[in-house]
């Protein structure tokens, strides 16, 4: 049973946007980060909502900062719903299809938030970022191959279901 005040008041959370870019060879565009250290400093190029910011135009305005491109987000390909972690609040990243683009491209970034960016081959993904961010990529490239769209929950070890990549679908 529900009460007016979990409507009014609901918890914080979290809501970003994240662009699958590839380009003509089937590579990934993976943006280094640098506030991230370690094997979390690479991930999709987007970020974090606005208070009241869809998470689609999170993901444009997102990719326009990190890129300089201007992209229109496509088709959801995987959502991924993740727990709190320490000071990082629980919530989801959507992942969007935008599109394939030229891999001699010109990226601008800004030069205090992306150190570089790199094209990476889904086979190579699993050494290159940390198992959660392989499971939300492999997802998201499996539903745009013709898939389902993923409904991805916490890290690729916490399912109830041991079988690797093992996601719930809608």
């Amino acid at each position: 049973m529900h009460n007016y005040s979990e409507f009014t008041n609901p918890p914080p959370r979290r809501l970003a946007g994240l662009a699958l870019i590839r380009n003509e060879h089937g590579a990934v565009l993976l943006v280094e980060k640098t506030y991230k250290t370690g094997p979390d400093r690479f991930g999709l190029v987007g970020g974090l909502a606005k208070p009241g910011e869809p998470a689609s135009i999170a993901c444009q305005r997102e990719t326009r900062v990190e890129t300089g491109l201007l992209l229109v987000p496509g088709p959801v390909l995987a959502i991924h719903h993740m727990a709190a972690d320490g000071d990082v609040r629980e919530g989801a990243n959507v992942v969007f299809d935008c599109g394939t683009i030229d891999a001699a491209a010109q990226l601008t970034r800004p030069a205090d938030e992306i150190a570089g960016y790199r094209w990476t081959h889904p086979a190579e993904l699993d050494d290159l970022v940390p198992p959660y961010q392989a499971w939300r990529i492999h997802a998201s490239l499996t539903a745009l191959a013709g898939g389902q769209v993923h409904y991805l929950i916490g890290h690729p070890h916490e399912t109830a279901d041991p079988t690797p990549g093992k996601s719930e679908e809608q």
